[in-house]
């Protein structure tokens, strides 16, 4: 592979390869650079995983956006998946694209295929559940898909509501008690 951009790829790579060590390790690969020039060597399956999260990351890269640890482990899990996201309308973006909610002070990314689904199930249902194991980022998403709607001009209110159960302790990002 051949990136244009030197200094793109220095991101790419990280501090002392870091990066390219962490997509190594989990995708069991060997990944050589010379130059502006990355070459991997494994299993076919892997190399080409390697390659398409390469690719997506310095393309993340290009849009101003930086590569953090689990940007890495994000592409790595939603791997084979050919996406890409251009300037409109958000709405438009969720219909088979890749799934991002840009709100005014960050930009907020499923990292799972999971969370990638029920984003998208966020923007065209009228009624979306989302129910799992404390702490995957239910709330979270979906507070993300508000504001940015909220932000569009799709929604004119926001309406959050807490559990009616009696919980005794906070209950994730919305505590709830019956007093």
């Amino acid at each position: 592979m051949e990136f244009p951009d030197n200094r793109l790829l220095i991101d790419l790579c990280g501090q002392f390869d870091r990066n390219l060590a962490q997509i190594e390790h989990q995708l069991e690969v060997q990944i050589l650079r010379r130059g502006n020039q990355i070459a991997i060597h494994g299993d076919p399956m892997a190399r080409g995983q390697a390659a398409h999260v390469l690719q997506a990351l310095y393309e993340r890269l290009e849009t101003g956006r930086s590569v953090e640890a689990g940007d890495i482990d994000g592409e790595i899990r939603l791997g084979g998946h050919d996406d890409q996201t251009l300037a409109g309308d958000q709405m438009e973006l969720f219909k088979g694209g890749k799934v991002e909610i840009k709100t005014r002070k960050k930009l907020v990314e499923p990292r799972t295929e999971a969370q990638s689904t029920y984003v998208r199930n966020l923007f065209d249902k009228e009624l979306a559940f989302g129910i799992g194991p404390a702490g995957t980022g239910k709330t979270y998403l979906a507070v993300a898909v508000g504001v940015n709607m909220f932000i569009g001009g799709h929604v004119d209110r926001i309406i959050l509501s807490r559990p009616a159960v009696e919980a005794g302790e906070k209950l994730g990002y919305l505590p709830g008690d019956m007093k």
